[in-house]
């Protein structure tokens, strides 16, 4: 499992993985703003936007890093 998780290939599943959760993220972002608008009622929907946006940062950061130690 370990060699697993220490790969090339894992690495890049994660970085598509993580650009995939970006543009999810945006898009539901976006989708609310333009169906819902500035509402209170839509707090949750901003939240978990950009909460995917963050964890998809976050996998780009991890893949250069992988990158980096090689």
């Amino acid at each position: 499992m370990k060699r697993l998780v220490h790969s090339e290939g894992y690495a890049r599943a994660r970085l598509v993985s993580g650009a995939l959760f970006v543009v999810l993220g945006s898009i539901l972002i976006v989708r609310t703003i333009v169906v819902v608008g500035a509402s209170f009622s839509a707090v949750p929907a901003y939240v978990l936007g950009v909460a995917m946006i963050a964890l998809g940062a976050l996998r780009y950061r991890d893949y250069f890093a992988h990158r980096a130690q090689r």
